[in-house]
This record gives structure tokens, sequence and C-alpha cells, in this order.
């Protein structure tokens, strides 16, 4: 029995990113960044099989574009914990949609919101969110490319087609900004979904995690 529940995020832009947040049963401890990858879309599904399998993920949220049909096969790695999240206006909706017969869960929520979460989150607090520390120069380098995305989620005047003017999210590198933010929405969806299982009793063995991972494929 793990002590803790852990959630992935994936953005499918034109560079992939995977995101795992970790967070422990007992309520108040900080969330923790456990996992960061950056493989290839042709081995998007393989990496995300072993990432799902190897660290226990209990819920996902994955980019529904540009490529759709990766975005299903990884949902279907886990169709019980698995998201498709797809922008849309107003408020945040969770739908099932079918496909050639085959039903999967969406979410429906607005770009700006989903970031806003994440950056609310990070603006609370070093120890609110802490982030692993590297054990090479390969890490190291990853670790420096994740923080530099999340650094690029920054607020810019944009003047919308009525003539308003919004502070909107700059279209930048931030994909894992955005695997971060979807790690996030994972989270929250799990327990508002129903998919995490209340702890039955029994005794559970102290874990560690032995070295902090980070990976570049």
């Amino acid at each position: 029995m793990n002590a803790s529940y852990r959630f992935c995020g994936i953005d499918t832009g034109d560079v992939c990113a995977l995101a795992v947040r970790e967070r422990d049963h007992e309520e108040g401890r900080p969330a923790r960044w456990i996992y960061f990858e950056a493989p290839p879309i042709e081995r998007l599904v393989e990496r995300c099989r072993a990432v799902f399998s190897g660290l226990g993920v209990e819920a996902f949220v994955i980019d529904g574009g540009p490529h759709t049909q990766a975005a299903r096969a990884v949902y279907d790695l886990n169709p019980d914990g698995g998201f498709i999240w797809r922008h849309t206006e107003g408020e945040m909706l969770v739908k099932e949609v079918s496909f050639l017969g085959v039903e999967r869960r969406h979410v429906r929520m607005n770009r700006e919101d989903l970031l806003d979460h994440l950056v609310e989150e990070f603006h609370e607090g070093a120890e609110r969110v802490l982030l692993p520390s590297p054990g090479d120069t390969g890490e190291e380098a990853l670790l420096a490319e994740v923080e530099r995305h999340l650094m690029n989620l920054r607020k810019k005047p944009r003047i919308r087609s009525s003539g308003e003017t919004v502070l909107a999210y700059e279209r930048n590198e931030n994909h894992f900004g955005f695997a971060c933010a979807y790690a996030r929405l994972a989270e929250s969806l799990a327990h508002s979904e129903g998919i995490l299982v209340p702890l039955a009793g029994g005794t559970v063995m102290p874990q560690a995690l032995n070295k902090r991972i980070l990976k570049r494929r």
C-alpha cells in the first residue's frame, strides 16, 4: 500500500512533456514534484506506460491536441484514471465523449483558468510545493529547463476581438508548465470524480524515494 498518491500531466505539443506530482495521504502536507520527462511523440505511449506502472500513477490528464490519436492511446492505458483535456470557454465540465464506439472521459476547461490554478499554488510559497533535487548533470539540465518553462507562465495584455483588453498567458515555450498544470488538475479531478479509493486500514511500511527521478528521452 502506497503512503502517497501520484498524479501525472502530459503535454502533447510540438515537444511532449510529462510531470508527476506526489501527495501524502495526510492532509496539509506539501505536494512534491518527483518526475519529469521530455519524450518524443513517437515514444509517448511507451513512456507513459512505463511511468504509470513504475510510479503508481492514480490519475492523469493529457492534452487532447494536436496529437489526438496519441492522446487517446495514452488514455486507453488507464481509462479509470484518465482525462483528456480540451480548451473551452466558461465553467469546467467533465463529460464522456464517444469516438468510434469508445467512450473516453474529457475535461473541458479554460486555458487561463488551468494555468492560473498552478501559478497560484506556486505563489503560496516554497513550503507548499517541493521541486526535486537533481542527482547528476543531466538531471540538473532537465530541471533547469522545467524551471524555465514555469517562469514562462506569465501574462501580458491582449486585445480581444470585442476591443476589450485582458491579461492572458503568453504563447511561449512552456510545455512543462502545462504538464504541471495538468498533473495538478488530475489531482483535483481524482478527488472530485471519486477515483481515489479510501484507505481500508492495515499497516504501511515506511517508504522513501531513493532518488529523485528526472529523465530526458
